[in-house]
Formats: C-alpha cells, structure tokens, sequence
C-alpha cells in the first residue's frame, strides 16, 4: 500500500513537472513569435535640397610696373542654389551616391551713374564609391564634373579624389583629398587652370535630429599659359574656405530645416614681365533652406547609415 502510494505520488510529480515544462516552453516560443525583427537597411536613400541668402563680394588689387597703385570693389547678391543627392547600397558594406548640384549668385553694381546686374553660377555632376561599417567609419573615392564661372568666362572642369569618415559616438570626422582642374583649353593663351585640395569637416549631434557642422577647405593652384604670344606669365593662387551649418529636422517628418554661414578668400599672384598683381577676392554667403529626406531616418542615422557625402569644388 505504501509504495503504491509512492509510485503514484511520484508519477504525479512527474507529469505536474512536464506539463508546467511544455507550458512554459510554448509561453518562450510565444514570446520569440512577437519579438520584433532586427531593422533592415534600406537599400536607397537621399534627399532632395533648396536654399537661398544674400552674398558679399570683395575685390581688393593691387598692380606695380614698376608704380603701384590699387583697386576695390564690393557687389552684393542673392544667392539660389539646389541639390540632389542619391545612396544606394549594392553590397551590406558597399555603396554608391550620385550627386547633383547647382548654385548662382546675381550681383548689382553701379558706378559712375550707370548700374546694372550681373551673375556667376556653377553646376557640379559626380559620384562616390564607398566600403562602410555603420559603427566605425567610411572610406572611399569621389569624381565630379561641371561648369564654373572662371576669370575667363564659363568653363568645364572636373575633380577626383580620396575620402574617409569616421564615427564616435556623437561625433562624426570627414576628410577628403583630390585634384580640380579644367577640361580642354580655357582661351587661346590659357591652356588650363588646375588646383590640389584639401578638406576637413567636424559633425556634432547634440540630439539624433539636431546637427552641427564645421568645415575648411584649402586649395593650392595655378593658371598654364601657352608659350604662342611670348613668354607666359605666371598665375598661382591659393583658396581658403570655411563654413558653418546648423540643421534641424522635424521628428518623423522627412523635411528638416537648416541655415548656414560661408566664407571664402582667394589670393591670386602675378607675374608677367615687369608687372607684379596681387588679386584678392573674399566672398561671404549667408544662407538658409529645406531638405526633404527619401527612405532616411533620424540626421545621425543618416550620417552613419545613409547620404552622408558632398563634394566642394575649389574652381566653383
């Protein structure tokens, strides 16, 4: 009797033990079932830009042969620019972006009782190749090519170049180096105008949507003159240029709002025969405008995972 009642007791326990086992091994599947899947990576990305603002731009020359004297002029403008930007990814760590951009400026002048208008514009067509892990950085190439509003007119010009970024945290580091030089002959005695370049740029998120940009630019080149009318002169220059941006973006909404401040010099020396020119040319651009984000997310998220690059061309 006694161990009849073990035997039973324990086979009790026994099927209390299975039967709380598979209910809670049905409750984890449960659980596993609802569990959200990892986010995908979308396999395209952009947006789509429109700004405006006011330009100032200075003049400052000065011409000794072997007398010297000097000449300044200011104009100020209004400033239209757009651009599109595009990522697709066609590997987990691969990607291309395709860019498209377009500014001009309209200046007035007047002097002498006479006034009138006039403009400088620049479009830049181009494309980055990638290999990027979304937690450490970016590396890759760049090439564009577009028109500029030279010292001779409107002429073609391209660029290539190497580029990296790197992420920590809330803060992102972009570096690119590369060459800008024009296409074909610029005039009968001007065979090109050609530029080394360097850039660095600084993004802070003091929030996922609020970002904070500095960049610098540094470009070192040359005018090539032919030999047909007598000895060339010589014309190197040297370009700085530094900006500041503050962007913005509406919580869920794809439209994000951004103002920034640009500001450059360019410094032209002379040398042809007895005459001696020092040119300087300073621009500063005040600048605010509207982003509409395609299949992106949070500005950081965009930054590390999305169109994260642009391209400054030292001849625009």
């Amino acid at each position: 009797m006694v161990l009849g009642r073990a035997i039973f007791s324990a086979s009790a326990l026994v099927g209390a033990v299975t039967v709380l086992a598979t209910a809670a091994g049905a409750a984890d599947m449960d659980v596993y079932r609802k569990a959200p899947p990892p986010e995908a990576q979308p396999q395209a990305t952009g947006y789509v830009e429109l700004y405006t603002g006011w330009a100032e731009t200075k003049l400052n020359s000065t011409s000794c042969s072997p007398t010297c004297f000097s000449f300044s002029d200011k104009n100020d403008g209004w400033v239209l620019g757009g651009a599109g930007r595009g990522t697709y990814w066609w590997a987990p760590n691969a990607s291309v972006q395709l860019d498209a951009q377009a500014e001009g400026t309209s200046y007035s002048w007047s002097s002498g009782g006479s006034s009138g208008h006039f403009s400088t514009h620049g479009y830049l067509v181009g494309g980055h190749a990638s290999w990027r892990d979304p937690q450490r950085g970016l590396l890759g190439i760049f090439a564009a090519a577009g028109d500029a509003s030279l010292i001779f007119g409107s002429n073609r010009h391209g660029l290539i170049g190497l580029e990296g970024q790197a992420y920590w945290g809330m803060l992102t580091l972009y570096g690119q180096a590369g060459y800008n030089a024009t296409l074909g002959d610029v005039s009968p005695s001007l065979d090109s105008v050609h530029a080394w370049f360097v850039r660095g740029t600084a993004r802070v998120y003091p929030t996922a949507n609020i970002r904070l940009e500095g960049t610098v630019l540094y470009a070192n080149g040359e005018y090539d003159f032919n030999a047909t009318l007598g000895p060339p002169p010589s014309f190197e220059f040297d370009t700085w240029l530094w900006r500041a941006k503050a962007e913005f973006k509406l919580g869920a909404s794809p439209f994000s709002m951004f103002a920034a401040y640009e500001g450059s010099r360019t410094t032209l020396d002379i040398v042809s025969g007895v005459l001696t020119e020092n040119v300087r040319v300073t621009d500063h651009r005040f600048m605010g405008g509207i982003r509409l984000y395609l299949g992106e997310n949070t500005l950081q998220w965009n930054d590390n995972r999305g169109t994260t690059l642009d391209i400054i061309a030292p001849l625009s």
